[in-house]
């Protein structure tokens, strides 16, 4: 069969996993100036960004920079600390064109009045900052085109329609599917749902229960006075918080969980005094993404197999995945809880080696003294959000059972997420002086900033740069009465002052899935044109001799090879959905003769899609990228091999569990 494939066919699967290999791993392309200076010179005619040299006018951020006084160095900002929403510290602190910086002895003596004429060696320092600033400038109009999971799918399109391997149509059936197959399904129920949940997130909610649930884990010991401190048992908390993602991850979904919930580990297990958060943070992504199986709206992959084979949400779909998935996370718990107090965290003091303070999960912990009321920042927003997550689920699976197909998934998802949008406009609909992001989410940070002077201001996930965004942008006006220029950045950063909290939550969107998953459904699409999944499903088919040898080994394929190597989870599912559907498969000898095995197949698929994203890469699932990002930027360095090195030793018993019981349904039960 292979050999009947034409040059277009070898093309394709070339070009397709040559994108996938961008997708694990992006490739930035600096453009030489010559050709970086003609595209920005297009961009700023068409008003797309500002000109490089707007910076040196008045008002610009040089401007910004030498109005702002140098910080006393009694601040813990004054140490060079880059401060939320500027440059450098040396920027945040440093003057203009022609303005010398003081050391730190002249600012210490200007503090007492003491004030001193700038030396030739303070002038040298000025010249070759202005020299250094020049250099930085050009350096900055260098354009760079970064090739990962947002642009190769796309790119990759485009090439093969280009080299006539695909054509429109291909195109067409990769977005809007044929049957009941409609991929645009997944993309609008997920940048909806997404929207509501991390809506609900903007406004503190979770942040909140996640405060009050370690705050009432904690207890004050016997005959301690009314002010000493709660301590808290470290392994009930830690089984509390275990089952607090899991039931979070099944309402709402893993990519919320990792949004909300990765922030305030953090900032958990480093005011409780865990030395290594590994337990902590790892317990919480392997929660949140075995729980996503449960219900279709959880997880992207979820609603494709859905649509794809025509499964009601709740009689088709969860009554098959809810006991793997129940009983796949139990046993996550004892096979995470004991494997991080049998090992301890690698240090090279020998002085605290086997101490029970120097431990995964301490036995005792200090939970953070907060106000759970304090990390609220809109309470009837917290509620108008939560309540129309509720409704949008209920109306999801209300209506598939609505017979005919009439209410697609996408109709309701849409509403819910219009409705969400409208309301947060609503909400600022009158302008406010001080932002209640900005202002409400003051006593929580404060008290973060006081134990390790920490000079940045936590703001949750993406909307650090929103708030980084509102600092730095020009103002509405210049110092000499005019307006400033009209382009897309200014129009943006208009956007931000005015709607602070709802361009926060739009700037948290996992947008990049959009252009990912559409390309990834095409080039799925495009290899189904091309003979490859028929030929793959004739392989599965020989393989599929029964139930057991179908779901065992679709588990292992599609956790250890499809997910690290296939584009995520969400390629993995694209690629089986073509391979399950092909007559190929569909026809064999064995499937017929036994249905068991395209059901065994169907729910090992669905099981394996969110159990992959704890596979050997990041790149497993765009939770997993997104689980890194907000650890690093909250100063935790996860390294690929220790990431790697975790996961091998939980996927295969995880992965072997999920499989166990999908077969055991396969046998036992009958759902039809």
């Amino acid at each position: 069969m292979v050999a009947g494939l034409n040059g277009h066919a070898w093309f394709g699967l070339i070009v397709y996993f040559v994108t996938m290999g961008f997708v694990i791993r992006g490739w930035r392309i600096p453009l030489p100036l010559v050709i970086s200076k003609p595209i920005i010179s297009i961009l700023c005619f068409l008003r797309l960004r500002d000109p490089p040299s707007l910076s040196k006018q008045p008002g610009g951020a040089r401007l910004q920079r030498k109005q702002s006084p140098p910080l006393p160095p009694s601040s813990p900002l004054g140490n060079g600390t880059p401060q939320a929403g500027t440059g450098s510290g040396t920027e945040s602190a440093g003057e203009g064109e022609g303005t010398l910086r003081p050391s730190l002895r002249s600012r210490s003596e200007s503090k007492i009045g003491v004030v001193q004429g700038p030396s030739d060696q303070q002038v040298r320092e000025g010249e070759e900052e202005d020299t250094l600033d020049e250099m930085d400038e050009q350096e900055q109009e260098r354009l760079t085109v970064v090739v990962d999971l947002r642009t190769a799918p796309v790119a990759a399109v485009i090439l093969l329609l280009m080299t006539k391997t695909i054509d429109g149509h291909d195109v067409r059936l990769g977005i809007v599917g044929e049957g009941g197959d409609r991929p645009y399904d997944v993309l609008v129920l997920f940048i909806s749902l997404a929207y509501i949940s991390t809506a609900l997130d903007s406004t503190g909610g979770l942040r909140a229960l996640s405060f009050y649930i370690t705050q009432r884990a904690a207890k004050r010991p016997k005959n301690s006075p009314a002010s000493g401190e709660r301590i808290a048992n470290g392994n009930i908390l830690y089984s509390i918080l275990y089952a607090f993602w899991f039931l979070a991850g099944v309402i709402v979904g893993n990519d919320p969980i990792i949004l909300s919930g990765t922030a305030f580990l953090a900032y958990f297990t480093r005011f409780s005094g865990i030395p290594n958060p590994a337990a902590w943070t790892f317990s919480q992504f392997i929660a949140a993404n075995v729980a996503s199986a449960v219900l279709v709206t959880s997880n992207p992959t979820n609603v494709l197999l859905s649509g794809a084979f025509e499964l009601n949400f709740l009689t088709g779909y969860t009554a098959w995945t809810i006991l793997p998935s129940v009983i796949t996370g139990l046993v996550a718990f004892p096979l995470t809880f004991y494997t991080y107090k049998i090992f301890s965290p690698p240090t090279s003091d020998p002085t605290v080696r086997g101490k029970s303070a120097h431990q995964y999960i301490p036995p005792q912990l200090l939970p953070p003294e907060v106000d759970p009321r304090s990390a609220l920042i809109d309470p009837k927003g917290a509620y108008f959000h939560t309540g129309l997550m509720g409704v949008t689920l209920a109306l999801i699976v209300g209506t598939s059972f609505v017979p005919g197909g009439k209410v697609h998934v996408w109709m309701v998802t849409a509403a819910g997420g219009i409705v969400a949008v409208l309301r947060d406009f609503w909400s600022e609909r009158k302008p406010n002086p001080t932002p209640r992001l900005a202002a409400t989410t003051t006593s929580v940070d404060e008290f973060e900033l006081q134990p390790s002077q920490t000079p940045s201001t936590i703001v949750s996930g993406a909307g650090a740069a929103v708030a980084a965004s509102t600092e730095s942008s020009p103002p509405l006006s210049s110092p000499r009465g005019h307006s400033t220029r009209c382009s897309l950045p200014s129009f943006v950063a208009a956007f931000v002052r005015r709607f602070p909290t709802t361009s926060s939550t739009i700037s948290r969107l996992p947008l990049s899935l959009l252009p990912f998953a559409g390309g990834v459904f095409v080039l799925s699409r495009a290899l189904t044109s091309l003979g490859w999944t028929s030929i793959w499903a004739g392989w599965l088919a020989k393989i599929s001799i029964n139930p057991a040898a179908t779901v065992f080994f679709l588990q292992y394929l599609i956790t250890f090879v499809l997910c690290p190597i296939a584009g995520t989870n969400i390629g993995a599912t694209t690629i089986m959905v073509q391979i399950l559907r092909e007559p190929a498969f569909l026809e064999s000898s064995n499937v017929v003769a036994d249905p068991r095995i395209l059901k065994g197949a169907i729910f090992s698929t669905a099981l394996a899609s969110n159990i992959g994203a704890v596979s050997w890469t990041f790149s497993a699932s765009l939770a997993g990228l997104l689980w890194v990002s907000i650890l690093g930027q909250k100063g935790i360095k996860v390294r690929a091999r220790d990431f790697a090195a975790w996961n091998l030793w939980f996927l295969p018993i995880l992965s072997t569990t999920a499989a166990a019981v999908v077969l055991m349904q396969c046998y036992c039960f009958n759902f039809d």
